[in-house]
């Protein structure tokens, strides 16, 4: 099943799976990608927990990626916040942390609150209770009422949405998490709060400067952010649907529609796109999920999501392995659908040759009903290139760069397997041919579609299309 399933799990890990036999367990379960959550953990832990990782990666034998969640400016309201019920209508003033006058204040703490907000803002306090709108900004605090009742208490989360840019994208929390995440050799890193895509351009100098190949991912959860997705799209390698604060901001009524159009909207450009955020909540505490989450699942991988998430579900609760094998089967069952409508329809590559080679191996592959597309690729993006159109034939990455077939695991309907460089187009060609036979599993006398270039190893050069049978 982890072969035939085209959508990917992103496991996240936790005191839940960090030992040997859990993570080799979640592997054999279908897990594609471990995620590291630097919002949690100390450097020591982070440190071990990605060589556990890569130490059990190691074990399994396939290619699989190591993704580093950031941060990002999360707020919240001052230790010394004494515990009380807001009520419906009630005013309640704001201040930064250092400028509170009286014990009725709430402090945040970030001392410049007070020009973050704008007179549009509203302010959220933790998952969503209380709900305050801003009604004045003056005499240096911020003066809201109260929508919802809720209680407030330390330390709790505080949202704003429509803010002024005044939060740093990257804190020094982050730039510390980044550099480790650069030396230990994330494969893909994500920025948590996004807000443009000025935010995502900054995460990759970073990165470059760091001497990282990761790709980058934008975490979609703030109104903001989904208002300059495109923009976001294009200075991004990726996005994640990260439900959990967009629906903190926005309103949960608002997230189905939101994950939907950000899904067909990653895919038609043939981004990597993640679905997280309480996929399998209930299997926390539970063996089973529930017939509802069985749903969101499944709708997610029809409308073509890349990957699906699991958060506290392995990273925390009590059922890890249980969740990974619940997430493959749904993902399997789902992709049963006659149409996968994440595929990229009425768009054709335009100044890239071997974009548009690509493309037209992934109709030939239809038309000769091949039993797989075999692609040699040095960096990846032929791979992805095919992978864009969610073709009904497995695409088999043939890469000689293991950072490479990592970050590959995460991409739909992509098989990486490690080839070395071949001297000649000749010997690529039959070397993957054994490849998709020995490991993949492919019978002899198959038809494949197999791409290549005039050199081998060279990114960019694909131009030639064979078709070929297993031998």
């Amino acid at each position: 099943m982890t072969f035939k399933r085209r959508t990917k799990i992103v496991a996240t890990l936790g005191p839940a799976s960090e030992t040997a036999e859990t993570l080799d367990a979640l592997l054999a379960a279908g897990v594609d990608c471990f995620r590291i959550n630097c919002s949690h953990g100390t450097e020591e832990e982070l440190r071990r927990r990605n060589a556990d990782a890569r130490a059990a990666i190691a074990r399994c034998g396939r290619h699989v990626g190591v993704l580093f969640d950031l941060q990002g400016p999360k707020l919240r309201l001052s230790a010394d916040t004494p515990v009380r019920v807001v009520q419906a209508d009630e005013l309640v003033h704001f201040v930064g942390v250092g400028r509170g006058r009286d014990d009725a204040e709430l402090v945040v703490d970030y001392a410049d609150f007070l020009h973050l907000v704008t007179e549009r803002s509203e302010i959220v306090i933790g998952d969503g209770v209380p709900r305050f709108v801003v009604e004045a900004l003056d005499d240096g605090r911020v003066t809201a009422r109260a929508l919802t009742a809720g209680t407030v208490s330390p330390r709790k989360g505080v949202n704003v949405t429509w803010a002024r840019p005044s939060l740093p994208a990257i804190t020094e929390k982050d730039a510390t998490d980044l550099t480790l995440a650069a030396e230990l050799g994330a494969d893909v890193v994500a920025l948590s709060f996004v807000r443009s895509a000025a935010d995502m351009e900054d995460l990759r100098e970073r990165l470059s400067g760091l001497g990282s190949r990761a790709r980058t991912v934008a975490k979609i959860e703030k109104i903001e952010a989904y208002e300059h997705l495109d923009e976001i799209l294009e200075a991004s390698d990726g996005i994640m649907v990260a439900r959990g604060d967009y629906g903190v901001e926005a309103g949960v009524a608002r997230v189905p529609l939101m994950q939907k159009d950000a899904i067909n909207r990653a895919t038609q450009v043939g981004k990597l796109v993640i679905t997280a955020t309480q996929m399998l909540e209930s299997m926390i505490h539970a063996p089973e999920p529930t017939r509802a989450e069985a749903a969101d699942v499944a709708n997610a991988v029809i409308d073509g999501t890349s990957a699906v998430m699991l958060s506290a579900e392995t990273g925390v609760g009590e059922f890890p392995v249980q969740a990974v094998k619940a997430m493959a089967e749904i993902a399997y069952a789902a992709e049963e659908s006659p149409v996968i409508l994440g595929r990229a329809r009425g768009i054709h590559p335009v100044g890239s040759a071997a974009a548009t080679v690509m493309y037209a191996a992934v109709q030939l592959s239809d038309a000769l009903d091949s039993a797989a597309l075999l692609i040699p690729t040095a960096t990846g993006g032929g791979a992805r290139a095919c992978s864009k159109y969610r073709p009904a034939r497995p695409i088999v990455a043939l890469v000689h760069d293991d950072v490479v077939g990592n970050q590959l695991a995460l991409e739909w309907g992509v098989l990486p397997l490690r080839l070395p460089v071949a001297e000649t187009v000749d010997e690529l060609v039959e070397a993957s041919l054994r490849a998709a036979r020995d490991e993949v599993g492919l019978p002899s006398g198959a038809g494949v579609i197999l791409t290549a270039g005039r050199r081998t190893g060279t990114p960019g050069a694909t131009s030639l299309i064979m078709v070929r049978e297993i031998p």
